[in-house]
């Protein structure tokens, strides 16, 4: 039997709430091997302090490990098997560490906190059966049938429960009893046995009577964020609900679910502490995973007084390997190193089917010549073919001339001769097969240089106009990094649609992840999209690569969405903190007019980019990065106007030439007076030429402690 060594580990956890457990999860079996759901679980021995002593093996020398909060589900089918589900983890970018050996008894950890840093992160979706459902609650939502309820001012608090239990779970808050625990987990008799006149069902015969309350329930808590008030991060309710004002107020409650057949929602109207009346959103009334619903709001005594809008997303589960999804041993989703303002080239060369370009928008060798001039980072967008093949292009629609390519002389030109095709009503095989023009085509004035697809450009991958995202994945240089637009279609203000009856959004948004998870290797990889509910898809459903939100903001140059949040920078900015986000891609039109968007942003410690056709200008370019200090910029015809390189490849190559530099003398410690002179020569020398070559670094000897020995981990921003 080989021998172990016992390690205690001991960390303290804020505000961790009773039905909260913690958990190490590190590079070692006995730790899950990085895997959340195999983490070993600690004791609690305060409110706030965990305790563990895990055995290692004397051949251990080292172990990296994480701490977890998490909390359990229990979906009452029938299986004894609760789910673990992650609330909350630390994502500093480099682990803890400890070396069994040498370091039996640990210091007490603070949660989150370590080498001089903070960072937590939320948890992601890690169970198969596990949901995350939002209700908005936003606009003109209220509606009431007499004047007097009008005039009130309303509370919203949103409650959920099991339809199969007579009895319900209630998270609740003790503020007012210093000696419980300051979050509890209560046992309460649901809204039908609370209500009045409901039936009173004590002599219902035992074997017809609902089924008994498991130790835990299948939903968490509902949390919640309004978005427009200066403390938008997700919180616990207050017990009458939280203000809401018609077209003023916007409300996002959020809960998670093991049994989502099952899960329904109390939605209870007060008036300051009085409950005036109860909303039911029953399993049944959300039919689909995405939508809007009117629900009655009925009065304490059972009549109808109004009715309310509310928003719905599901969320589920990235299926895809668990070694992929939820490995811990790095995350850049909150990751952020600071540096100079990063460039990123828009579509690779830029823009070219409305505007004059050298290089085909979104294809493999515009991308490729971005790199080549330096860009940091290269734009492209992605969508998916109606065979579910994430491409690369732009417009969710394309002019299409049925005619095939291989047929001489068909003229090209007359509008009568194209027709306006959804990029999703095609399969990826058609779109090789037909020949296409972009729909700028159609209007843009003829003296406009243009790039349109040709027989023999189409024949050669590089300048195929609709390159999979695998492709791209596979042969774009591996030094620059993606920001990947994920394009998804909305509703406009001037109550048009971008492209009406789109894919499922779970299901468009596991096509894309999974591509990347695959293909996406060490890249440094980018999130973005205008679709504030596609980037809560993307950070819901994984940790690994950060996401950044696309606003429009004020605008007199494009028509706005209809979603008020890509339409106000203030709510944007808001959404990404209350969403865990790594942080918001800004409109330049509205930066300089006022730079607020990013002070608030600031606030937040949120990243900042900047998109828009004003970065074409180098005087732009320069105000942003000097004046306003933004952390990446995307723009057209990188490097164009000047040499640059890409930031990522000069530390690279910095790092390369510090450890090619030879090592330092080895200085003599034996005790004789000869070997102490030859010693003291030795280092006189070495001073001697240090001080001849100033700009020549001498390293020192590479130790088992340090900084640049053991595993390395890239980083990825």
């Amino acid at each position: 039997m080989a021998e172990t060594t016992e390690v205690n580990f001991h960390v303290r956890v804020p505000d961790a709430a009773a039905w909260e457990h913690v958990f190490i999860v590190g590079s070692h079996e006995k730790l899950g091997n990085w895997i959340a759901a195999q983490a070993y679980a600690l004791n609690r021995k305060e409110n706030e302090i965990f305790e563990a002593v895990v055995s290692f093996p004397n051949s251990v020398s080292e172990v990296f490990y994480r701490y977890i909060v998490g909390s359990y589900l229990d979906a009452a089918d029938g299986t004894e098997n609760k789910k673990l589900i992650i609330n909350r983890w630390e994502s500093i970018l480099k682990p803890r560490r400890c070396m069994p050996k040498m370091q039996t008894k640990l210091k007490e950890d603070v949660f989150g906190s370590y080498d001089g840093k903070k960072l937590i992160s939320n948890g992601w979706i890690s169970q198969a059966d596990e949901h995350v459902v939002l209700l908005r609650i936003h606009g003109e939502a209220l509606k009431f049938y007499k004047p007097r309820f009008k005039e009130r001012e309303h509370r919203l608090k949103v409650v959920p429960f099991d339809v199969r239990f007579r009895e319900i779970y209630s998270y609740y808050t003790y503020a007012s009893r210093p000696s419980l625990p300051r979050k509890l987990l209560w046992r309460l008799s649901s809204v039908y046995q609370a209500s009045k006149d409901s039936v009173d069902e004590d002599n219902v015969p035992e074997n017809e009577r609902d089924p008994t309350l498991p130790e835990v329930p299948s939903f968490s808590s509902t949390e919640l964020s309004v978005l427009t008030r200066e403390d938008p991060i997700f919180g616990e309710q207050y017990v009458n609900g939280s203000v809401f004002r018609n077209n003023t107020d916007y409300l996002v409650f959020k809960t998670r679910s093991v049994s989502i057949e099952h899960l329904a929602f109390r939605i209870e109207l007060y008036h300051n502490h009085t409950r005036i009346g109860i909303a039911y959103a029953l399993p049944a009334a959300l039919p689909d995973t995405y939508g809007k619903i009117t629900f009655p709001i009925i009065s304490t005594h059972h009549t109808p007084i109004g009715q309310i809008d509310v928003d719905y997303m599901l969320v589920k589960h990235l299926p895809i390997e668990v070694p992929l999804r939820d490995c811990l041993a790095k995350s850049y989703g909150k990751h952020w190193r600071k540096r100079q303002t990063l460039e990123v080239g828009h579509r690779g060369m830029g823009s070219s089917y409305t505007k004059c370009a050298n290089f085909r928008e979104n294809t493999i060798h515009s991308l490729n010549e971005a790199a080549r001039k330096g860009a940091d980072y290269v734009e492209f967008d992605v969508q998916l073919t109606k065979d579910l093949v994430p491409i690369v292009y732009h417009d969710f629609h394309v002019l299409v001339e049925v005619t095939s390519r291989s047929v001489k002389g068909f003229p090209l030109n007359g509008e009568h001769k194209h027709h306006q095709m959804a990029i999703k009503d095609l399969k990826l095989s058609q779109l090789n097969l037909l020949h296409l023009e972009h729909l700028a085509h159609s209007t843009v004035d003829e003296n406009t240089l243009r790039v349109v697809p040709s027989e023999a450009d189409t024949s050669d991958d590089l300048l195929n106009p609709f390159p999979t995202l695998d492709t791209v994945l596979g042969q774009v240089d591996d030094s620059v990094g993606f920001n990947i637009e994920v394009k998804y279609p909305m509703s406009m203000k001037d109550g048009t649609h971008e492209c009406a009856g789109y894919f499922e959004r779970n299901v468009f948004v596991d096509t894309i992840l999974t591509s990347v998870f695959k293909h996406a290797r060490d890249r440094r990889i980018l999130f973005s999209s205008f679709d504030p509910d596609i980037c809560t898809l993307i950070s819901q459903k994984q940790h690994t690569f950060p996401v950044l939100f696309l606003v429009v903001g004020e605008t007199a140059r494009y028509i706005p969405f209809e979603d008020i949040r890509s339409d106000s920078s203030k709510i944007a900015v808001h959404y990404a903190a209350a969403s865990s986000l790594l942080g918001v891609n800004f409109h330049s039109e509205e930066l300089l007019k006022d730079r607020t968007p990013l002070q608030r942003a600031d606030k937040y410690n949120l990243v900042s980019f900047v998109w828009g056709d004003d970065l074409n200008t180098k005087d732009n370019q320069e105000f942003f990065k000097k004046e306003l200090k933004v952390d990446g910029l995307i723009y057209d015809r990188i490097g164009e106007d000047g040499p640059r390189q890409n930031v990522f490849v000069v530390e690279r190559e910095q790092r390369a030439a510090l450890f090619s530099q030879p090592p330092s003398p080895r200085v003599s410690r034996r005790n004789s007076l000869v070997d102490k002179e030859k010693d003291n020569c030795i280092v006189r020398i070495s001073r001697k030429e240090k001080d001849t070559s100033p700009h020549t670094m001498i390293p020192s000897p590479r130790r088992s402690n340090s900084l640049f020995h053991g595993p390395s981990t890239p980083s990825l921003l």
